[in-house]
């Protein structure tokens, strides 16, 4: 038997599949993404996303879309020790393509080595900010959806409560 295949380390068939497609990925680059993919699609319910690699710059990256409705999106994977030159963002926004064409915007995903992301949406160049009623709309779909989370938990709090109640009974 051979030695060296007790001693790998077993991979995602996805990632295998990426990192086979993809030699120029490094594998701890390939790593990080994939686990930026997973929560986007296990976490974060994101459609239709993709590992990607650009071998001009020799960066992966991820394009999915935030639900059904929303357009597609790039996001770049970068470690917390990593630093970003101007010139390197010029790349990512003249390399990475969505639909054969340029990204307007992405998100670096910056990931430290316990996993915690956190995303910073990004432009090329200046973005106007939302109209008034476009934020309005916004600030009351985000209190819309708290109340029916916190509904949702007072729910499931009451019903533990009753078959708390019945068992003690």
């Amino acid at each position: 038997m051979d030695k060296s295949l007790l001693f790998k380390k077993p991979r995602h068939p996805i990632l295998e599949d990426f990192l086979l497609r993809n030699p120029g990925c490094d594998e701890d680059e390939g790593q990080r993404t994939f686990s930026i993919y997973q929560d986007l699609t296990e976490v974060k319910a994101w459609w239709y996303t993709e590992l990607a690699f650009s071998e001009l710059f020799e960066k992966s990256y991820i394009v999915g879309q935030p639900s059904k409705s929303e357009p597609k999106q790039a996001i770049v994977p970068i470690g917390v020790e990593e630093q970003i030159s101007i010139n390197e963002m010029h790349q990512y926004f003249s390399n990475i393509l969505i639909d054969d064409e340029p990204v307007g915007s992405l998100i670096l995903a910056v990931n430290d080595f316990d996993t915690t992301t956190v995303y910073y949406k990004i432009t090329k160049g200046l973005s106007p900010p939302d109209s008034p009623e476009t934020a309005n709309k916004l600030k009351t779909l985000k209190s819309q959806k708290l109340s029916r989370k916190r509904q949702f938990i007072a729910d499931c709090v009451r019903h533990a409560e009753e078959r708390l109640s019945k068992q003690s009974t």
